[in-house]
């Protein structure tokens, strides 16, 4: 993954005095990711009304305060393994990657509320070459789970990632709910099979 800002910041002042403001531009370039989804591309994802319900992207790095009860339910829910650690987002790190178009946050919403949210992890395979979306968490507060409101929201997140040529997604089901069964009924199947051990470490 080559930072092209970066490698153009460093051959333009190639052989000057490293200044206080060129060294900051150097730290900012290097802490950049390189654009993967141009941002006009993510921009054609055209919002969907559902009924009462709509569906669309927004940036997490303008709705940080408002996303984070919502993250805080999908943990108290489904994160029981985790407990013992802080529950504690790393927010500027999303900004970032949503930034790179690396990260994108679909919403659902009644009239101006929350109630629900999948964002996806975007990258290129370095086996085949194509675009692979990695879900990073799909969660919807209990009164969004009616009739078919979650199916027709995973069938927009699907639809939009086709739109920018992902051609593979990958989801992760926790065994406290029956995500399983509704992944496997709109297509996905089950491929392998994931452990966790929560280990005891001394604070650094």
């Amino acid at each position: 993954m080559t930072n092209h800002q970066l490698l153009a910041l460093l051959k333009v002042n190639m052989g000057l005095p490293l200044t206080p403001e060129l060294a900051a531009d150097i730290c900012l370039a290097a802490d950049r990711l390189a654009t993967l989804i141009p941002a006009e591309n993510i921009q054609r994802i055209e919002p969907e009304q559902h009924g009462d319900l709509a569906f669309s992207v927004e940036r997490i790095e303008g709705i940080t305060d408002e996303i984070e009860p919502l993250h805080r339910a999908h943990w108290d829910e489904t994160e029981e393994h985790r407990h013992e650690l802080p529950f504690n987002p790393d927010y500027e790190t999303f900004i970032r990657y949503e930034r790179a178009g690396r990260y994108v946050l679909f919403t659902l919403r009644s009239e101006t509320r929350l109630l629900g949210n999948c964002a996806l992890y975007l990258d290129k395979s370095a086996h085949t070459q194509t675009l692979i979306a990695t879900e990073d968490t799909l969660y919807l507060l209990p009164e969004a789970r009616k009739g078919r409101v979650a199916n027709c929201f995973v069938t927009y997140v699907e639809n939009a990632m086709r739109l920018l040529g992902v051609s593979e997604i990958n989801i992760s089901v926790k065994t406290v709910n029956r995500a399983e069964r509704f992944f496997r009924l709109l297509g996905y199947r089950h491929v392998e099979n994931g452990l966790t051990k929560i280990l005891a470490v001394e604070n650094v």
